[in-house]
């Protein structure tokens, strides 16, 4: 309830702020663009449409030429791992696999912010690991910019660059924390020392917010 998500609706331009403006690359933000994909953590996909089509249906909007997005659609489906499954049905996937293609819609329009809401809250633990892997890979390769919310301390020390710590309500900025673990990173980093300072520190910030509602 400290605000993450609205935080994130706001950039992405589905919600406008009460006060103040959002700038990308020195412009306010005024209402959504394609600059900016949007991953939720329900998926969001269409279920009339094959995977494929999910994937090209942003591309669609952009007027892209048929065969043009195709051929885009299918070289991030194959970068999620579900080549084979491109005419399969959102009813015909695990909850995995539908976030994988939520993932590759919001790569294929190529934004320059991948803007993802605990995309990976509703999936089982080892599900949840494969798929971070797969994003860390994927961002090795295309090196965008991704802002990730999640309640889940390992998941933001093993996946980011700079973990941003808010207050609970009325929701502020309460510490920004760099993560100076190098890439490549595997999961085996969490048995490093720091990962484990690291993890310890955040996670003690999160907690005194946690007494703090208590009071």
């Amino acid at each position: 309830g400290c605000g993450k998500s609205t935080l994130l609706n706001n950039i992405a331009g589905l919600d406008n702020p009460t006060s103040g403006n959002i700038y990308l690359d020195g412009k306010p933000i005024e209402g959504t663009g394609v600059e900016r994909g949007v991953v939720f953590q329900q998926y969001a996909l269409f279920p009339w449409r094959t995977v494929l089509r999910n994937v090209t249906f942003g591309l669609e909007m952009q007027n892209v030429p048929k065969q043009e997005a195709e051929d885009r659609a299918m070289k991030y489906i194959k970068s999620v791992g579900l080549e084979g499954f491109e005419h399969a049905y959102p009813k015909e996937l695990s909850g995995g696999m539908k976030q994988r293609v939520a993932i590759a819609r919001a790569y294929a329009v190529n934004p320059e912010i991948l803007l993802m809401d605990e995309p990976f809250g509703a999936l089982d633990a080892q599900t949840r690991v494969q798929l971070q892997q797969e994003l860390l890979d994927t961002w090795q390769r295309e090196k965008k910019t991704c802002f990730f919310i999640t309640h889940d301390v390992d998941e933001a020390v093993i996946l980011a660059q700079r973990v941003v710590i808010m207050s609970a309500r009325p929701g502020r900025i309460k510490k920004v924390v760099d993560i100076d673990i190098p890439y490549p990173r595997t999961q085996d980093i969490k048995t490093s020392p720091r990962f484990v300072e690291l993890k310890n520190m955040i996670w003690d910030e999160v907690y005194q917010e946690f007494l703090e509602i208590k009071k």
